[in-house]
């Protein structure tokens, strides 16, 4: 990441950005004229209040990578933003940092022969500042004069940073919208450019004086937000899925996906309001199982896109944007790769629509559930070697937040019970 680059003209600070175990973005502000010095040396931090590391060993850096540079114009200022990697002072690599683990993991497999693209769906609420409430009262691809506002604003904005944006519309539920890139990308830069277009929109919805959130659940009676990642994988060129039949190589990765499903929710779905998205009878998988068309599954090889998309995806549905997306990413390519390598076998496809099924029905088919809480996902992930270690040495940190995240919400009381029990 030695990468030389000039800090362009009129710009008069320098953001750098990388995202902490929560998935919350974090960012250093330094003057221009430290350039020189930072991207050779880093600048420090305390990694122990950003979950990387205990007290006792709390003095990181923060190394920008150069080629992630964009340039934000935030009407009185521009600046420069790069996404960072984070290591020791004495430069050696932090082998819990959420970046690296995805770098290292895309290098691995790449020596194997095989090339990953995703392409990620993110869903979010635009809500009233004040209320909290839906900012309109919006339908899935909704067209009236009015919703369309808002979305071509959006455009706009991505047009304006060159985002790799395919398309940009209103979704299922009221002030819901949703985002699809171009596909496909690198996993590394489709995470990067993900922390930077979660940035813009937050900034664009405040000049309209609401509120974009990307939290799985915002309203209790809609459909929550989801965080879909389709993915292709590649060998000697070749694609390795297809909607029309699944070889060895691709059926293990599936297999992979499924097997590891359960733990894999404590990193894709990985906060207490996640499984409040995670029911039946919002469109949300909660059965582990795969399909084709079939959005009532976990996994699914969709049917439509263009000419280069049909050639084989897949898509996974379970996770949301409370993620960190790097760590996101890599569990699900090691677990899908865990399968590969074990040629596990993902059973039969499921053409039933299972929300539509009674319970007994789905045992009688054999397919399990994801956890229905981030405790039980948490046990999940304790009793799972292979995501486990995809967490490299940020796993003791990570379960530990996540803990103490259960126990907190445990505490609260929520205005649901002040409602309910009030009277008592």
């Amino acid at each position: 990441m030695k990468e030389d680059i000039d800090i362009p003209e009129g710009v008069s600070s320098i953001a750098l950005k990388f995202l902490d175990l929560n998935g919350k973005a974090r960012e250093i502000r330094v003057p221009v004229k430290t350039w020189d010095v930072v991207k050779e040396e880093g600048m420090s931090f305390d990694s122990s209040n950003v979950g990387f590391a205990d007290v006792s060993e709390s003095d990181m850096v923060a190394v920008p990578d150069p080629s992630t540079m964009r340039i934000i114009d935030k009407g009185n200022e521009k600046v420069a933003a790069f996404v960072c990697e984070t290591q020791w002072p004495d430069g050696t690599r932090f082998e819990g940092d959420p970046r690296y683990l995805l770098r290292k993991t895309m290098e691995e497999i790449a020596q194997q022969g095989i090339e990953i693209r995703v392409k990620p769906e993110y869903e979010f609420h635009i809500l009233d500042k004040e209320t909290k409430e839906p900012f309109d009262d919006g339908k899935y691809i909704d067209g009236r004069v009015g919703y369309t506002d808002m979305v071509g604003e959006l455009t706009q904005l991505v047009e304006r940073y060159d985002l790799n944006v395919e398309k940009i519309h209103h979704e299922a539920a009221s002030g819901q919208y949703e985002i699809e890139p171009l596909p496909y990308d690198d996993p590394i830069k489709a995470a990067d450019e993900f922390i930077l277009i979660k940035d813009v929109i937050k900034r664009k919805v405040r000049e309209n004086d609401a509120y974009a959130t990307f939290m799985p659940k915002p309203v209790a009676k809609d459909a929550g937000n989801g965080f879909h990642v389709h993915m292709s994988l590649f060998k000697d060129s070749e694609y390795l899925f297809s909607p029309d039949e699944l070889n060895e190589e691709a059926a293990g990765f599936l297999g992979g996906l499924l097997s590891h499903a359960k733990a894999l929710s404590a990193i894709v779905s990985p906060t207490v309001n996640s499984y409040k998205r995670l029911i039946p009878g919002y469109e949300a998988p909660v059965y582990i199982s795969w399909g084709g068309e079939n959005r009532s599954v976990l996994v699914r090889i969709p049917a439509y896109g263009t000419e280069e998309q049909k050639k084989g995806r897949i898509e996974y549905r379970a996770g949301d944007a409370t993620a960190n997306i790097y760590l996101m990413l890599n569990s699900l390519i090691r677990a899908g790769m865990d399968g590969m390598d074990k040629s596990m076998d993902p059973g039969e496809e499921i053409r039933d629509d299972l929300f539509q099924l009674s319970e007994e029905e789905i045992e009688e088919k054999g397919i399990e559930v994801l956890p229905s809480d981030l405790g039980e996902a948490l046990d999940e992930l304790e009793k799972d070697d292979v995501v486990k270690n995809s967490l490299g040495d940020s796993y003791k940190h990570y379960n530990r937040l996540k803990r103490e995240e259960v126990e907190e919400f445990k505490k609260a009381v929520t205005d649901w019970e002040k409602e309910t029990y009030m009277d008592y």
